[in-house]
């Protein structure tokens, strides 16, 4: 469904990523762990072509426009449009027919529609990204830090709608309280490498969580 194949990245004179490969299988639902500054935004920028790689190949048979969703870090708003200004322009980008009210009710942001982007909380522009990102009904999509800045009511909300619409999904999160029963896989990016993939099932078989997992795997010397 989608292959990374050998990712290099550097910045003057560090190099970040040193060689990342993974796949992803339709169904997956994939954790992307990693300490601050271990290359996981610089990746997810790599895979939605926002940054080039200085070597290695990103694969996939879906088309980004139609298929895939991304949500990067930083918010890529336009504040000086309404709420629903801006969800009817990304569906006419998309070139598809949407219910605004309806979408919007899907991140609880159905009595904000007529207010301007840049007066939004924090969190509510996460979930207007969140919106933006799944608006094509994608068979992939790739979250980064997608509940940075969201209320606890507001990350509950999150999960259970990715719950229910069952995406295909790679999301860098430090949310453990729902990574052991939300994800299917787990990733850890440690030295520029993938440095573990791991099952859920395989890592609560050995009587883990996943917080154990990711503390045992990176805080052990490389």
């Amino acid at each position: 469904m989608f292959r990374v194949d050998e990712i290099k990245k550097s910045f003057k004179n560090k190099e970040v990523l040193k060689g990342v490969s993974f796949s992803i299988e339709e169904g997956e639902k994939v954790a992307l762990l990693g300490n601050n500054g271990a290359g996981k935004s610089t990746l997810m920028k790599i895979i939605a072509g926002q940054l080039e790689a200085n070597s290695g190949t990103v694969k996939t048979a879906l088309d980004y426009q139609t298929e895939i969703g991304m949500m990067p870090q930083g918010d890529i708003l336009i504040d000086d449009l309404t709420v629903s200004d801006l969800v009817q322009l990304k569906s006419a980008m998309n070139r598809i027919a949407i219910d605004v009210d309806k979408a919007l009710e899907k991140v609880s942001l159905q009595d904000f529609k007529k207010q301007y982007v840049g007066g939004l909380s924090g969190g509510q522009k996460r979930r207007l990204s969140l919106l933006l990102s799944i608006l094509n009904s994608p068979k992939l999509i790739f979250l980064d830090e997608p509940t940075t800045g969201m209320d606890l009511e507001s990350v509950d909300r999150f999960w259970k709608l990715l719950e229910k619409e069952k995406y295909t999904s790679v999301i860098v999160t430090h949310d453990f309280n729902q990574i052991d029963h939300f994800f299917t896989k787990v990733m850890i990016l440690k030295n520029g490498r993938i440095a573990a993939t791991e099952s859920v099932e395989e890592i609560h078989r050995q009587g883990k969580t996943i917080e154990e997992f990711y503390r045992e795997k990176v805080e052990k010397e490389a």
